[in-house]
Parts: structure tokens; C-alpha cells; sequence
């Protein structure tokens, strides 16, 4: 009898000596993990599926991220473009009712002004918007968002976010059965005041 119980009694110590984290990772530590960073910029592969043409584009870029001020979304190829997400918009919130502007400018915009808030740490404005699912571990979490309001869900079914020391892909499900893949890769933190006094602006 001892000797089946053995096994049990050790593997009861081992997780009894696991960090906490690893045990149960929730909202609380990856606010507390992202809110780490004041300032990250890095690189990004955008993959896009149309479903109703049944192809998939791919575009590629830089960002800049600095907390309480804003988000620049540079595209590379196969166009040019710059994009910017300030803090007082992501504190309005998308418009879920809006029509303006077309559907690929409200998704952006949609995209952004989450990643922003994601990237801050405000995951009260988020859960007015979501329903939040968080699971795995700190070396490896995954948040899954699910809209709330009805013209929201119109437009897209949920949400994925992966990570371990930064955010590392992002999923955007649209309610077309449209695709949106974000993976960011090359992330650093960096000094925004050092790095603009020594080169300029971080970023154009």
C-alpha cells in the first residue's frame, strides 16, 4: 500500500513547490507582466484571410509602442502605410455602431485601439466590451475575447491573444469568416526620451 502511495506523495510535492504562476496564471499576473513594459517596439508579420475570395494576404511592418501616449503601426510591404493609436483614442473606445469609413479602416482601428489597451494594462475598459477567458502559464498565456454588445458580434466572433514576456500573436476571427493574424517578433524595450535624444524619433 505504502509503495503505491509513493508516487502520489512526490507528485503532490513537486506541485506543491511549483511557483504560483505556473499553478494558476490569471488576469491579475499578465496585467502585472505587461504593465512591465513602458516602451516596446519590434516587427510584424500581418497574414489576412478573404473568405469569400478564398485568398490570404500577407503584409509586413514595424511598430512602436509607448505606454499613456500612443501606437505606431508601420506597414512595409506590399504597400506603405503609417498608422497612429493614441491613448485618448483608445480611451473613447471603438464605435461599435459607427459606419463610417470603410471596412478595413474599422478593423484597423478596431485592431489597434485593443492592442493599446491590451499593452496599458486596461483590462477594465476591455471586460466592458469582452467576455475574458485566460489560460496557461507565464511562459506561455493565452487571453481569448469574446464580444459582448450585438453589433460587435456582428462583425467579429472572437478574439485570441498569445504571449509570454510581451504579446506574441494575435487572431481576429470576423463574424464573415474573415482572418486576421498578427505575430510580432524582434520586440524590445526601449528608452523612448534616450533613444529620441540620441537618433530622433524612434520611429517615422
Amino acid at each position: 500500500m505504502r509503495t503505491r502511495w509513493k508516487p502520489l506523495r512526490r507528485a503532490l510535492v513537486l506541485l506543491m513547490l511549483l511557483p504560483g504562476r505556473v499553478l494558476a496564471f490569471e488576469l491579475a499576473d499578465l496585467q502585472d507582466r505587461l504593465n512591465r513594459t513602458e516602451a516596446l517596439k519590434g516587427r510584424f508579420e500581418q497574414q489576412r484571410y478573404l473568405a469569400d475570395l478564398d485568398t490570404r494576404l500577407k503584409s509586413t511592418g514595424h511598430f512602436l509602442y509607448e505606454r499613456d501616449t500612443r501606437m505606431i503601426w508601420v506597414l512595409e510591404t506590399p504597400v506603405e502605410d503609417r498608422l497612429v493609436f493614441t491613448a485618448e483614442n483608445a480611451a473613447d473606445g471603438a464605435d461599435e455602431g459607427s459606419a463610417a469609413g470603410t471596412g478595413n479602416d474599422r478593423q484597423r482601428q478596431q485592431v489597434g485601439t485593443l492592442l493599446l489597451q491590451l499593452l496599458q494594462g486596461d483590462w477594465q475598459a476591455l471586460q466592458e466590451r469582452f467576455t475574458l477567458d485566460v489560460a496557461g502559464t507565464s511562459d506561455a498565456w493565452q487571453v481569448t475575447l469574446v464580444p459582448k454588445a450585438k453589433a460587435l458580434r456582428q462583425r467579429f466572433t472572437r478574439i485570441e491573444l498569445k504571449g509570454a514576456e510581451h504579446l506574441d500573436n494575435v487572431a481576429l476571427y470576423a463574424a464573415n469568416e474573415d482572418v486576421l493574424k498578427v505575430r510580432f517578433f524582434d520586440q524590445q524595450p526601449f528608452d523612448p526620451a534616450a533613444t529620441e535624444a540620441a537618433n530622433g524619433p524612434a520611429i517615422r
